[in-house]
């Protein structure tokens, strides 16, 4: 442990200087003065209204990417006012007429014509919204932190949309209850993002580096109120929901099995304060939410899967931002609520969220679920209590508490419970190159009380050209996270359990980016090594991994990636990859991959990977491509087929794992959608179809009809299990 200290220390000794040299502030530069309208604006994207004509006027746009030393090569114009309870904006995006759309279903922005509006109302620099609209219209609403910006999340707003020749125009209309903010603040941090794929260009209103992502909170403006938003009274929204399905799973013993059934249920959102909101939800129903993309998996460990689910996610980084390493570890992690190992629902009761600020510094959140008691499992009890408390203008010092208890219907059962708790000092320089973290968590389980804790710590710098982070985490056998996501845990394949094994990592990344001078088709190179080292707890090395790379980056958004892997296994339990499982001792593998990407703002664009090398003691070769056709703007098609041909030597024999995947999105109107995607997995034995049809009546409301069915792959597609939904949830604001 003295080894992991030092190098801790080590690690953090560059942050004394992370502060010099930073670029004028932002905030101080683009200021956008809002003022209040008495003129009615009607949101229907002609910006015909006078206050439009007074209103300030923001323009003169930077490129953020490929470059971000040069200004927007095509005019934006950009103007607020308020109400007193609406944020009002109106753009003009001079352009020709031959918009690049990528889809008209909402939640997909990034990949058309797109002007957005960011807003971090609380000027904590951590989280903040992202409003965004395409040039026909699709919407786009986003939760964004420093590590995301979350599609998931929906609330109330409005937005129209006009073209004409030389420019298409925007309307939008923010609601304050949609907002949380500091009552009475007269600041907000605000920023201006234009999407122009025609061009492969990203613009912005204040100017952001290009090595950060164009919602990074360090370079925002500043919205300077003439009168300070107020909470508005009566901040209340419930969203009931009623469904109608019919369910038949062959491995379920359920006496409701193969019958229909109807359910209600539904959400509340309850503004206790302008900054502070509580989320309720008794029975929720999660058959909406799009299936999860299967994944191949040749490795010994967990495959990591994204939250979908609305509930869990509005403020959700203030829970599952500890650790969050490179290789996936997170002590807390939403989907261990409410779904099995198998990802298949489980029941839940209720749930209550509590999350917002106390103060301009201090960010709170709060939690109790209680999963339901079925034939299949226990009830479980699931609560947490979390915090960040801001220290200088973008660092943080965080503490998080966690706890399970398993319960038999209402009887809590003493000793089945596993609990958390810990903290983590997270630092960032003012101009977001310079950043760190320490953090300590710690476990509680009964029958292990030593060897129980998680100790980690990173330090990274994000330059334009040159890029790098070293990190080091030392996790004990017996640290235990029930409510999280632990990559490593291990499986013993010829006894058929998993295994709890300590360890310490260190790895690091090392990027050099050049751009080409004079005419060149690219935009730059991207040149890097990583590096990763687990040891095992007496010190031995247990894995080495380290990858050498160069990928080509084009100006007509093509992509040629190569790559060339090392990888050394002192494999400590025997592992299967066929049906005799490969025994416990020392391997070292290389490999080379190469990936090319087309230009993906044509109508027929390809993505292709081919991997080859060693592979244990035998050789693998995988092959992925994935072809995708554009119908502007209605119809998204794609086909999709992973083939990894493993060949060992005897006893272990070959395997040939294929997933192939199909996908069809009709967009009948940007609110009327229709998506059906299709997996056919030979590891996991399935085959599964999830069709999908979602009618946006309005604001918020929606009928869903859902038609899933899984099959086994074997045996003649013997049917697993299949679902025919419908759902009926309305938005109801009081």
């Amino acid at each position: 442990m003295r080894i992991i200290t030092c190098l801790l220390a080590l690690a953090f000794l560059p942050l004394a200087a992370a502060t010099a040299g930073n670029p004028p502030n932002n905030a101080d530069i683009y200021q956008y003065r809002i003022a209040r309208t008495t003129t009615p604006i009607s949101v229907d994207g002609e910006l015909n209204e006078a206050t439009w004509q007074s209103a300030q006027v923001a323009t003169d746009f930077w490129k953020q990417q490929p470059v971000d030393d040069q200004r927007a090569s095509r005019r934006t114009e950009v103007r607020l006012v308020h109400d007193g309870q609406t944020l009002y904006l109106a753009a003009t995006c001079y352009d020709s007429a031959g918009y690049f759309i990528n889809t008209l279903k909402r939640d997909n922005y990034g990949k058309s014509d797109e002007f957005a509006l960011l807003l971090d109302p609380q000027g904590q620099k951590t989280n903040g919204y992202g409003f965004g609209v395409n040039a026909l219209g699709a919407q786009t609403e986003v939760l964004l932190t420093n590590e995301d910006a979350d599609e998931s999340w929906d609330n109330r707003w409005f937005s129209a949309v006009r073209r004409y020749p030389d420019r298409w125009t925007v309307e939008m209309a923010i609601p304050f209850k949609t907002l949380r903010f500091k009552d009475g603040e007269m600041r907000w941090g605000i920023n201006f993002i234009r999407t122009e794929p025609g061009l492969n260009e990203v613009n912005a209103w204040a100017r952001v580096p290009r090595q950060f992502e164009q919602h990074d909170f360090g370079y925002y403006g500043s919205l300077i109120w003439d009168e300070a938003p107020r909470r508005q009274g009566g901040n209340v929204s419930l969203i009931p929901y009623a469904t109608t399905a019919f369910r038949q799973d062959s491995l379920a013993f359920d006496i409701n099995d193969g019958k229909t059934k109807f359910d209600i249920g539904g959400d509340a959102k309850i503004a206790l304060s302008s900054s502070l909101n509580l989320d309720l939800t008794t029975n929720p129903d999660f058959s909406q939410v799009e299936v999860d993309a299967q994944q191949t998996n040749l490795t010994r460990f967990s495959i990591f899967f994204p939250e979908r689910r609305q509930f869990f996610i509005e403020n959700g980084d203030v829970f599952n931002s500890f650790g969050n390493f490179f290789t996936g570890d997170q002590i807390f992690f939403s989907r261990t609520i409410g779904l099995d190992p198998n990802r298949r629902p489980v029941p839940i009761l209720y749930g209550a969220r509590l999350t917002g600020n106390l103060n301009p510094r201090l960010r709170i959140g709060a939690f109790n679920i209680h999963t339901r008691t079925t034939k299949a499992a226990l009830g479980q009890n699931y609560s947490a209590a979390t915090f960040q408390h801001r220290v200088w203008k973008r660092s943080a010092i965080k503490g998080i508490f966690l706890n399970r208890q398993s319960f038999d219907g209402t009887d809590a059962i003493s000793g089945d419970h596993g609990r958390n708790a810990g903290g983590e000092f997270e630092y960032s320089s003012d101009n977001g190159k310079w950043a760190g973290k320490l953090g300590w968590l710690h476990s509680i389980k009964k029958g292990f009380s030593a060897k129980n804790n998680h100790r980690y710590g990173r330090f990274a710098y994000n330059g334009t050209r040159f890029q790098t982070f070293v990190e080091v985490q030392n996790m004990q056998e017996n640290f235990f996270s029930d409510m999280g996501f632990t990559g490593r845990l291990v499986q013993d394949d010829e006894n058929g359990d998993p295994v709890r094994v300590g360890f310490t990592q260190i790895g690091s990344m090392t990027d050099l980016i050049t751009f080409p001078q004079g005419e060149s088709p690219l935009n730059y190179h991207w040149s890097g090594i990583e590096n990763f080292v687990w040891l095992n707890t007496d010190g031995s090395l247990n894995e080495w991994y380290t990858r050498l790379r160069h990928f080509f980056f084009f100006k007509n958004t093509a992509q040629l990636r190569f790559r060339l892997n090392n990888n050394y296994v002192d494999l400590l339990y025997p592992f299967a990859i066929t049906d005799v499982p490969l025994p416990a001792k020392s391997y070292n593998m290389t490999e080379f991959n190469v990936e090319f990407r087309s230009d993906e703002r044509r109508l027929l664009a390809v993505e292709t990977f081919v991997v080859y090398g060693q592979f244990f003691n035998g050789t693998k070769l995988t092959s992925r491509s994935l072809v995708k056709f554009r119908a502007q703007p209605w119809g998204n098609f794609s086909a999709g087929l992973e083939h990894n041909a493993i060949r060992l030597p005897d006893p272990y024999g070959d395997a040939d794992i294929v997933l192939a995947t199909g996908r069809l999105e009709l967009n009948f109107t940007n609110n009327l959608f229709w998506t059906t995607f299709l997996q056919y997995n030979t590891q996991a034995d399935n085959f599964n179809i999830n069709s999908r049809l979602q009618w946006r009546f309005a604001p918020m409301s929606d009928l869903f009809f859902v038609y899933q069915n899984n099959y086994r792959i074997e045996g003649l597609f013997g049917p697993v299990d299949r679902a025919l939904i419908l759902k009926l949830n309305y938005w109801f604001s009081l």
